[in-house]
Parts: C-alpha cells; sequence; structure tokens
C-alpha cells in the first residue's frame, strides 16, 4: 500500500527530539526466545533481532519495547479477519512519537518524515517477515489498509512505537536465496525460489517510498484478476492472499523479505504510477515447483 495513497497532506510542528541511548538490558522478552543474560554479548544480540508481532482487528500485539541497532527481522502474523501490515516510519526531526503517532493516525505525514522497510500486506492466517537496517532513533508503526467501511486501520488506532537504541554488535544480514531487482519498468529476480522458507534480499533504485508486494494466485486465477482484486480489497472477492513484501521502499535501502512458499503461482508487484483509482504495476510471476 504506497503512502502516497494512503497520507494526504503534511504538517509542520517544533519540538525537540530525542537522542540515541546506549543499549545496556532489554526492558522486555523478545517473543522468539528466553531472555539472555547481561553480559553475554552475542546470544544476547542475537535473542533481541528477531520479533514476532501479532496484528490484530485493530492492533499489534508483541511490538518490542526496546530493540538494538542494527540488522533487525520483523515478522507479521496475521491472526485477524482482515489483511494487515506494518508500516515502520522514524520519528523526524521536531516530532515525539506522540505527535507522529497522531499525525499519522489522521493520515498526515510530516514534509521531513523519511522511510524505513515494514511488513507489506497480509492476508488473515499468514505470516511474513521482513529483515532490514534500523539505525538508532525512535520508530512509528502503523497499518494502512483500508477496512469494508473504507476507513484505514490505522485511524482506527493500529498504531505503535519501538525505540531502536545505539548497541555495538550490529548484527548482520542474512542469505538471500534470491535477489529482486526493482525498477521503474520491470521486476527481475535472479536466483531460484524452491518450495520451503526463503529469504529474498530487495533492491530499487526508485528515490521515492514504493511498496514490494507478493501475492499468492488462487488455483486457476489470473494476474489481471490477482491486480483487480488488490486494489479494490474491500469490494473484490479474492483472487489471491497477500502474502507479505517489504512496505516504504527506497533506493540505498537493503531489505529482506522471508517467507515459506508452497508450490503454485505467485506475482510480484511494484507500483510503476497512474492515478489513485487506477495504479500500474511492473509484475512477475514466480512459478514455485513443488
Amino acid at each position: 500500500m504506497q503512502w502516497s495513497r494512503c497520507v494526504a497532506g503534511a504538517v509542520a510542528m517544533s519540538v525537540i527530539s530525542t537522542g540515541c541511548r546506549e543499549l545496556k538490558q532489554p526492558s522486555r522478552a523478545s517473543s522468539d526466545s528466553s531472555a539472555a543474560p547481561v553480559g553475554a554479548a552475542a546470544p544476547f544480540a542475537s535473542h533481541l533481532r528477531n520479533y514476532t508481532i501479532d496484528a490484530t482487528d485493530y492492533a499489534y500485539a508483541h511490538l518490542p519495547l526496546h530493540a538494538p541497532a542494527g540488522w533487525l527481522t520483523l515478522r507479521l502474523v496475521n491472526i485477524g479477519t482482515e489483511q494487515h501490515m506494518l508500516s515502520v516510519v522514524p520519528v523526524p526531526s521536531g516530532y515525539t512519537i506522540a505527535m507522529l503517532t497522531d499525525s499519522l493516525v489522521h493520515l498526515h505525514m510530516p514534509a521531513n518524515a523519511k522511510s524505513s522497510p515494514g511488513v507489506d500486506v497480509v492476508s488473515p492466517g499468514d505470516t511474513a517477515a521482513v529483515t532490514a537496517y534500523f539505525p538508532p532513533g525512535d520508530y512509528v508503526v502503523g497499518c494502512f489498509v483500508k477496512s469494508p467501511d473504507g476507513t484505514y486501520h490505522v485511524v482506527k488506532g493500529m498504531a505503535g512505537s519501538f525505540d531502536v537504541v545505539a548497541y555495538s554488535d550490529t548484527g548482520s544480514a542474512p542469505h538471500a536465496d534470491a535477489v529482486v531487482a526493482l525498477s521503474d519498468k520491470r521486476v527481475a529476480l535472479t536466483g531460484n525460489v524452491k518450495a520451503g522458507t526463503r529469504t529474498i534480499r530487495i533492491t530499487t533504485d526508485d528515490p521515492h517510498w514504493e511498496d514490494f508486494q507478493v501475492l499468492r494466485l488462487q488455483p486457476g486465477r489470473t494476474a489481471a484478476e490477482a491486480i483487480n482484486w488488490y486494489d479494490n480489497r474491500a469490494t473484490v472477492a479474492p483472487s489471491a492472499d497477500a502474502f507479505g513484501g517489504v512496505s516504504s521502499l527506497q533506493s540505498g535501502q537493503r531489505s529482506f523479505m522471508t517467507a515459506d512458499f508452497a508450490p503454485g503461482a505467485y506475482l510480484l508487484l511494484f507500483p510503476t504510477g497512474g492515478s489513485d483509482a487506477r495504479p500500474t504495476f511492473a509484475q512477475y510471476v514466480l512459478t514455485v515447483a513443488p
């Protein structure tokens, strides 16, 4: 879901921004494992770099309070009845977490805001993960999917925040099974995506915020039907399942998506323009063999 289609207007406010702090110990355990002892640097860092977040209708559960700077994996599990996503926005200069949250809930994006990779749309019952490099700072998250009544989930209160603090061990990028290169005209895939849990590295040369979305086609349905459903999800019967992806991509960012690919056909989408009512996409049909 593109920010340009979700967020209207810009606001300007002034407040002293928060500084970075050195991470000493966690305030809350990661949802993936039990707490590691303070002083055990490597296990402690590994423990804190993977977070499983539940998406319900309409809230996030198990968001971290604090995370160490560097490579982090955000895994979104959709346990709700509607589709959900995890957009991530660093708190810009002149804003607090509360101010940015209020701005996004009212569908206003600050003019000086920058993007950070998040998890794109995931259908009920599915799970997707994104790994990216997060520098120190405060981050606000929100869901910019529309309900059948036409209201964005973030307006219904589906938002939250977490704090990324300085840490000596910044972790490392995951191994990629394949690479997807996104440009203004095409989606190019290098490598072989086999059935099973796979990680895809996503790159783009687009200077604007854009989203990389993966759809799993339902049996017998076409790419055209899937795109029509994707742009009219609140009113059109499903012909695909939203399988995650990376939201708010920008040139120069390195990000990875991880998902469990069952055999079947998948549609990789990257917006190339058009209008809000009739967007256009670069696309790639991926067939995953048994």
